[in-house]
Order: structure tokens, then C-alpha cells, then sequence
């Protein structure tokens, strides 16, 4: 009778045993890079440090108007360069009947692709403009998965 109650534990057992074994762990290079196909996930709240390409204005928000920017600095995810200096991105302008003018970056383009983003919104003054190499910075409200 104690042998029949052993079974249920013992082929439980045996599950572990053989999902450990032929469990894989993520591959990484030697020198611990991340290969081709990784994915590096950069947290909400990330500050994201780029400047304007052209000038915005509130005329521009008048219009739905977009901008787009250059990364000034890298964005980096424990020490690996995510997104590289001179990376770029797009943003929406837009006017906001209780804080005035707002602009939010929406994607970044890394490596040859395109991500969609979300950013918090930067208010600034309805009279007056942003010159071309301003510089910004946006913290991003959703994290972003970006492949290496």
C-alpha cells in the first residue's frame, strides 16, 4: 500500500528532474554581451535626454504639428548602451486648455527600427518657442522593450 501512495511523488519528482535538465538558460557571449536577438527592457521613469531638431512653437501646436529630436546621451540598462547618442525620435505638439502647450515624444528609432513610446509631457510657454538644439528631456511613463 506505501508503494502505491509513492508513485504520485515520484513521477512528480521525475517531472522536475527532467524539466531541469532539459531547461535552457538565455545564451550570452563570454564576455558578457548580450546576443543578437536579446531583448533589454529600459524601466519607467527612464530619462530620456535629446535635443530638437527644429524649432516648436505654439504655432506649431495649432497645427497637431510634430517635431523630431536627436538623442544628446545614451540611455543605458545596467551599463549595456540601449539607445546610442545621435539615435532619433518623433513627438507630437499639442495644446492643453488647463497647462498650456505640451509636447510628448511617441517613438524613437534604434538600430534600423522604430518604437513606439510614451513619455511624460513637457509644458511650455504658449508665447514662446523652442529653438533647434534645445534641449529636453522626457521621462518615459511605460517601459520599452528594445532588441539589441
Amino acid at each position: 500500500m506505501k508503494t502505491l501512495r509513492m508513485w504520485p511523488i515520484a513521477l512528480i519528482l521525475m517531472g522536475y528532474t527532467v524539466l531541469n535538465v532539459t531547461a535552457k538558460s538565455a545564451p550570452v557571449l563570454n564576455n558578457g554581451a548580450h546576443n543578437r536577438d536579446s531583448r533589454v527592457t529600459i524601466p519607467a521613469t527612464t530619462p530620456l535626454t535629446v535635443r530638437l531638431d527644429q524649432v516648436v512653437s505654439a504655432k506649431t501646436a495649432e497645427s497637431g504639428g510634430g517635431f523630431t529630436v536627436t538623442f544628446s546621451e545614451p540611455v543605458r540598462v545596467a551599463g549595456i548602451v540601449v539607445i546610442p547618442a545621435g539615435a532619433t525620435g518623433a513627438g507630437l505638439v499639442s495644446r492643453n486648455p488647463q497647462n498650456g502647450t505640451e509636447m510628448e515624444l511617441n517613438s524613437v528609432f534604434v538600430n534600423g527600427r522604430s518604437y513606439r513610446v510614451t513619455t511624460s509631457p513637457i509644458t511650455f510657454n504658449q508665447k514662446g518657442s523652442l529653438r533647434p538644439g534645445t534641449k529636453l528631456t522626457f521621462d518615459l511613463m511605460l517601459s520599452l522593450n528594445v532588441v539589441e
